[in-house]
């Protein structure tokens, strides 16, 4: 409880990491209260051709699209579609990298080398390269857009937690529990993973802002949420072919991507700096 308490002081100190947390509890309160706080709910998919390209006004705040359909609303709803990529997509990811990264790190043997030059395999190729591939492969849909997203991204979790049990398997506790006879199994979900648990909580926060830019980048092309989904970077590729006349178009759904992976990016730096064990050492002892 203390140190929770003491972890709460840091983030409220840490200003860039407060905005960061703050922008975040946005997109979650946004995605959650949609119905509640759009204008216009109930025709986010409707074709209203009176309605086409209306500047932002009193009626529509921020304008609206080709389709005749309130931009602001589509906003609110495209975060739940935003959220759910990103929550799936990076929960899969740490299912699967961590395990193997802990297995790979712990154990030395042609298995685990086996396992890492195939999370290596899979970091040579771009990410965005790789991922553009499988959803192209699979077809336009929210589900292939996850897993095209969890294919290419557990590898990192696989690399950091293999390097980070390859540095703790040596400290004096875990030869001890070895001594004590303690299994693989517990030592490594029992001893291993709670000491490097904050590097995989800083990892997983910045791989959230990735997947939602990555997600865009895929919808921006074509392969993500079929239309007329309101996801976010398929409304900016809607917006190109009436730029720059319609500059409202492009600019909501920009915006939002932008501040959404801003706040992931800064809460992942300020909790990398809270959580690593050096600093909170140095920060006690100066108090």
């Amino acid at each position: 409880m203390e140190t929770l308490r003491f972890l709460l002081k840091k983030l409220i100190e840490d200003r860039v990491a407060l905005l960061g947390a703050l922008l975040i509890l946005l997109l979650i309160f946004t995605a959650i209260a949609a119905p509640f706080l759009a204008t216009f709910p109930e025709d986010i998919a409707e074709f209203h051709p009176p309605n086409r390209l209306i500047a932002p006004d009193g009626t529509y705040w921020f304008g609206t699209d080709r389709m005749g359909s309130d931009i602001y609303s589509r906003i609110l709803f495209g975060a739940r579609i935003t959220i759910t990529i990103a929550i799936i997509a990076i929960g899969v990811s740490v299912i699967i990298g961590v395990p193997i990264g802990l297995v790979a790190g712990y154990y030395h043997t042609w298995f685990s080398d086996l396992l890492m030059r195939t999370s290596d395999i899979f970091l040579a190729v771009p990410q965005i390269v790789l991922a553009i591939a499988i959803a192209q492969t699979l077809g336009p849909s929210i589900e292939n857009i996850i897993l095209a997203l969890s294919a290419t991204y557990w590898p990192f979790w696989t690399r950091l937690v293999y390097a980070e049990t390859r540095s703790i398997q040596k400290e004096t506790f875990i030869e001890a529990n070895i001594a004590l006879g303690a299994s693989p199994i517990r030592v490594m979900f029992m001893h291993v993973l709670p000491n490097i648990s904050s590097s995989i909580i800083v990892r997983t926060t910045i791989g959230m802002g990735g997947t939602i830019l990555t997600a865009a980048t895929l919808g921006f092309l074509g392969l993500g949420a079929p239309p007329p989904s309101p996801e976010w970077g398929r409304m900016i590729a809607e917006s190109r072919e009436f730029l720059p006349e319609a500059w409202w178009y492009a600019t909501a759904p920009g915006l939002a991507i932008f501040l959404v992976v801003m706040g992931f990016n800064l809460f992942g730096d300020g909790l990398r700096d809270i959580l690593d064990p050096r600093i909170r050492r140095s920060v006690r002892h100066d108090e």
